[in-house]
């Protein structure tokens, strides 16, 4: 399985492709140096390849080379290349690409960055069914995937952004970063892999134990194992000695599986199968969606949108919580499926007291016998195309819910059958054959869809999320990621009370949501989180914290916080390829009170992908603030036109020119421009209105005021800056009932009460 990249901005979310791979440890993996701390992470001298597995596991090492983990990469051959490279030709927005031989060379002729035709050696084949793809290798060390992918089923190319044309300056162009294998796609398709770059002279050596995704990729490195079954000493029922116990309990089978079956974010280099997948990944949840991201990653009841692949999706599964594992449904060596047919679910799924006729009948799918409708999958796992041909099926193996796609939009297995009927006919038809009353969706859709559609009820909703026991884990962080949007004392009580859960993927979403709070109340809520014995959560409290004064820290405390901090700077200058990563340097930089470091990781991300616009947003900020507004506004001018539907560059860019009093029509534009795009940030409207005040367009002002607070309504500065506006107008009436809410916010607060008993004495005179 590979991956193609949405065009979503990515500001610190590291993707990458999943798939799987071939061969034993080559020539250029053995020559690359390694300092001792890389080699301890990477255990270099532990992994055997999968030649040695094979001395004993002939079975399991011939199931293993039928599966697309053993061909997903490969060296070019006529056994490995499954596309027409006889001089064929493919032609996709005025670029006719040439797929063509010399001798033993695979060969391509395309577009290159600088818009001109060139012809290219193909390094791997990428990938073998339902698609390949093709990888080229740079005099730069790194590899690059072609979008041009070869259809194996109906034999022809295709290009992956078929209904756009990707032009050299875009992000996603073939050679950029975005689609860049070292960082992109190389770790999930082979073994033990080492990205290796070289930040001085901006070059990859990039090796790996095995290339493909062979034994150790899930058993773990296998010496000490082959080492005792050498010296005949007997396994004593320990037949996974010296390997991950994959077989133990499905939670350890999907903390090996998950580090390629997940859409996460990289936390520490050096995963191995029997670690912790939080202590080197942080999985995306069912997030909070803005405008701004074009595709969101799921849908508001947790299926799955953008592709995620499968972990996101079923530990949300009441499968999952049941404790099935992996292989109940997939043979460990072939990953095919034990059988495709309805037997595959009806070997657990047997008659009960609920339903003593059993599953398999058209009782339970009111479908006739060997039709879609009647397989178990069609109904419960329904399927999205992703990279034009590939169907990935959802894993949260969920009951169509038809009328959750009347309510919320979701879609429904029903509808993708029956697409000439409407959600609502397949919601009454669920209720004709299974009665009116629906089961709780624990994964809470309600909440989601208040939230991304900024209903007043979003936050209450939200708060009952985290509270549900009977939630995954997936969803209840989910909720505390959305509940950053909200500055209600509920909302940080509840992060302090979800720094205990059991699951750390909740308890780092506890964390991320306390980081608006004062540095003295961060620093009280999260110095015991850096004792958390997984990484990622102790790692998120130290990004945190780093902003906080060394005056605040007892000297043990900060000997715990340098030694975290460590592992967090780690996480960063593991990837210096990657602009996210500068990024991230410079924020740290920057609340460490080091501009002129922060300045120059601003810089390199910006070196390393011109496109990427949130290190020149940063860099715009830190250089208004050390009084070098005039190139701050190139770099926010320069944002714009890279990104122009992107709302956050152009509320920076009208929040700098708002300094300059004389160019308030233009700050006006910019921050229109960004209510068109950010629709969902309360305070882009509240300073629009501020600008529109100060210009004297008072009902705009007022207007935009309320946008404001319909987005956050418990927010007491937008209500006190409405109130405010209305006063100075004279509008007692109008002014009351928000001085009333802003008085409830701020019971404590004198000034508010004063301005409240002024505005109700003014209102009884009018």
């Amino acid at each position: 399985m590979i991956f193609v990249i949405s065009r979503i901005i990515l500001i610190c979310v590291m993707l990458f492709l999943i798939a799987s791979c071939e061969d034993d440890f080559n020539s250029e993996s053995k020559s690359l140096p390694l300092d001792e701390t890389n080699s301890a992470i990477y255990k270099l001298d532990e992994y055997i390849g999968a030649a040695t597995c094979a001395e004993c596991h002939q079975e399991s090492h011939q199931k293993w080379m039928e599966s697309h983990h053993f061909h997903a990469m490969e060296l070019p051959t006529e056994q490995t290349v499954r596309a027409d490279f006889n001089n064929s030709i493919f032609k996709n927005y005025g670029i006719t690409t040439k797929f063509f031989r010399e001798n033993e060379k695979y060969l391509v002729e395309t577009e290159n960055q600088e818009g001109e035709m060139e012809v290219f050696e193909i390094a791997y084949t990428f990938g073998w069914e339902p698609l390949q793809q093709y990888l080229v290798k740079f005099p730069d060390g790194r590899m690059q995937v072609l979008p041009t992918c070869w259809d194996v089923d109906k034999k022809e190319w295709y290009h992956l952004y078929p209904n756009e044309r990707i032009a050299p300056k875009d992000p996603l162009f073939w050679t950029r970063s975005m689609q860049n294998w070292d960082h992109m796609c190389a770790d999930c398709h082979s073994t033990n892999l080492r990205k290796q770059f070289d930040d001085s002279s901006q070059s990859f050596s990039t090796a790996y134990s095995e290339m493909n995704v062979a034994c150790e990729s899930c058993h773990g490195p296998g010496r000490d194992h082959v080492e005792h079954a050498r010296k005949n000493k007997g396994w004593d029922g320990l037949s996974h000695f010296g390997l991950a116990d994959v077989n133990s309990s499905n939670v350890a089978q999907i903390e090996s599986c998950a580090k390629c079956h997940a859409r996460r974010g990289f936390v520490h280099p050096g995963h191995h199968a029997d670690n912790s997948f939080l202590d080197h990944f942080l999985p995306e949840v069912v997030q909070p969606w803005s405008p701004d991201m074009q595709v969101p990653t799921y849908h508001v009841d947790g299926q799955i949108d953008d592709e995620v692949y499968v972990y996101g999706s079923y530990v949300q599964s009441k499968m999952f919580h049941k404790g099935i594992k992996c292989v109940d449904c997939h043979d460990p060596h072939t990953v095919k499926l034990h059988t495709y047919t309805n037997q595959l679910c009806t070997r657990c799924h047997v008659p009960n007291e609920d339903n003593p006729t059993g599953f398999d009948t058209s009782d339970h799918h009111f479908h006739q016998a060997g039709t879609n409708g009647a397989q178990c999958v069609e109904c419960h796992m329904p399927h999205k195309t992703y990279m034009g041909i590939d169907e990935r099926r959802d894993h949260s193996i969920r009951i169509p819910r038809p009328d959750h796609t009347v309510e919320y939009g979701t879609p429904n297995a029903c509808n993708k059958c029956h697409i000439d009927k409407d959600a609502k006919w397949a919601a009454d038809a669920v209720e004709k054959f299974k009665g009116p009353d629906r089961p709780k969706d624990v994964r809470h859709p309600e909440a989601f869809h208040a939230f991304r559609n900024n209903k007043p009820e979003a936050e209450s909703l939200l708060l009952e999320v985290c509270r549900d026991s009977d939630s995954p884990a997936f969803t209840r962080a989910g909720a505390m990621l959305a509940l950053r949007r909200f500055i209600s004392d509920a909302s940080f009580d509840e992060a302090r009370r979800n720094l205990d859960a059991n699951d750390s993927v909740v308890r780092v979403a506890a964390i991320s949501k306390l980081e608006d709070l004062p540095d003295a109340d961060t620093h009280r809520d999260l110095v015991p989180m850096l004792k958390d014995p997984i990484r990622s959560v102790r790692t998120e409290a130290a990004r945190i914290l780093a902003r906080a004064p060394e005056t605040l820290f007892t000297r043990n405390d900060l000997e715990i916080f340098n030694e975290v901090f460590a592992e967090l700077e780690l996480r960063y200058t593991s990837n210096l390829d990657r602009p996210e990563s500068h990024l991230s340097l410079g924020i740290l930089a920057e609340n460490r009170n080091n501009p002129l470091d922060a300045e120059i990781h601003y810089k390199k991300a910006v070196r390393r992908e011109d496109t990427y616009v949130p290190a020149r947003m940063n860099l715009a900020t830190l250089l208004n603030k050390r009084g070098r507004s005039k190139e701050a506004e190139q770099f926010l001018r320069e944002a714009a036109d890279l990104q122009p539907t992107w709302g956050q560059v152009h509320y920076s860019l009208g929040l700098l020119l708002a300094e300059d009093r004389s160019r308030l029509p233009e700050a006006i534009r910019s921050l229109e421009r960004a209510t068109a795009y950010w629709k969902d940030n309360p305070r882009v409207f509240n300073n629009l209105a501020i600008a529109y005040w100060q210009s004297n367009k008072i009902d705009d002002a007022i207007n935009s005021f309320l946008q404001a607070i319909q987005i956050q309504p418990e927010n007491p500065e937008f209500l006190q800056n409405v109130v405010q506006l209305l006063a100075q107008r004279s509008r007692w009436a109008d002014a009351l009932p928000y001085a009333r809410r802003m008085a409830r916010l701020l019971p404590d607060n004198p000034q508010a009460q004063s301005l409240l008993a002024q505005i109700e004495r003014n209102s009884k005179a009018q």
